[in-house]
């Protein structure tokens, strides 16, 4: 156990200390310990013509590594606060690790390191995110809170960004029928206010919701790193749905994002004016017509399609630019 929370705090060093790129912290990854297997606390026990040797690091990123190491105490600590608030870790080396996320991002947009809480198994299910505008009208609050209890209700794993409007409502949703939802964090894992954690807790330990983050434990919520958690939610996603966006944000550019993903993308459609829905719909997103006569019936198209995208993302060929080409979920 120890030895694990060691290694766990050497990974944290990478990730989070370092002031490294992605890219760079995930080549490192590659190199040292998928090529040449050896574990992260060998890594940081190293010195930096090992680390240049192995890795082709830079002067500039052997200095970084050298001034990260002196955080090593301060990380084991906070790796021991985790183990005890039943916090887990997953790195990119993990088998666990979800392997939609390594198929759907680059190498330079896949998080070496995700924390969570809850049951992990909730994204093996049929996944299928709900985003949207912080300030959606309450129709599209409504359509939001109908859509998530009714995939809930046949077995999907809702997935949401944990902000106000949409997300709280695919949320909401969700878990009013004691369904299953994955919230992923724009912010550290630790930064929910005593509030959030104590409506989270009673759903997590009925494993009914997973929590999940990319970044450090105790990093601040910041416009840049909410644009980063998108691309984790829909990376996550075998389908995703949009209730209204507009051209500006991060439901635009998550929605887009999901496009280049190749997920298959629907949009709420209504009698109501949604100029910047059409506009997706445009782009290749596919109407969803809104209000439905049937919603099951409306759902069951878009449920198949995600079991079916579910295990063809499975046995999908990775890209050389993806970490699962060099780190196969099944070693």
């Amino acid at each position: 156990m120890e030895e694990d929370l060691r290694e766990q705090a050497c990974w944290l060093l990478l990730a989070f200390e370092s002031g490294l790129s992605t890219r760079v912290v995930n080549n490192i990854v590659v190199a040292w310990c998928h090529q040449h297997k050896h574990s992260m606390q060998e890594f940081f026990a190293a010195d930096a013509q090992a680390w240049i040797d192995v890795c082709s690091l830079s002067a500039d990123v052997t200095k970084k590594l050298e001034q990260a190491k002196e955080k090593l105490v301060g990380q084991a600590f906070l790796v021991e606060q985790l183990a005890h608030n039943q916090i887990h870790m997953l790195t990119v080396l993990d088998a666990n690790y979800p392997k939609l996320l390594k198929t759907s991002l680059k190498r330079e947009q896949t998080p070496p390191v995700l924390f969570y809480a809850g049951d992990l198994g909730i994204l093996e299910r049929k996944t299928i995110a709900v985003i949207g505008s912080r300030n959606a009208g309450e129709e599209s609050l409504e359509f939001t809170r109908a859509v998530s209890a009714c995939l809930a209700e046949q077995g999907a794993n809702v997935i949401s960004g944990n902000a106000r409007g949409v997300d709280r409502a695919a949320y909401e949703g969700a878990t009013s029928i004691e369904g299953h939802t994955t919230v992923v964090l724009p912010h550290g894992i630790r930064k929910l206010s005593g509030v959030q954690v104590r409506a989270l807790r009673p759903e997590i330990e009925a494993g009914n919701v997973l929590l999940m983050s990319q970044f450090h434990p105790d990093a601040q919520w910041v416009v840049s790193r909410a644009m980063e958690r998108n691309k984790v939610v829909t990376g996550l996603a075998q389908v995703v749905i949009v209730a209204e966006s507009d051209t500006k944000g991060g439901t635009w550019e998550g929605a887009n994002g999901a496009l280049k993903q190749h997920r298959l993308l629907y949009v709420r459609q209504s009698d109501t004016a949604l100029p910047d829905n059409s506009k997706l719909i445009e782009l290749g997103g596919q109407a969803l017509p809104w209000p439905a006569k049937d919603m099951a019936t409306m759902l069951s198209p878009i449920l198949k399609e995600s079991a079916e995208l579910q295990q063809e993302k499975q046995e999908a060929a990775p890209r050389p630019d993806q970490l699962s080409l060099f780190v196969p979920s099944n070693e």
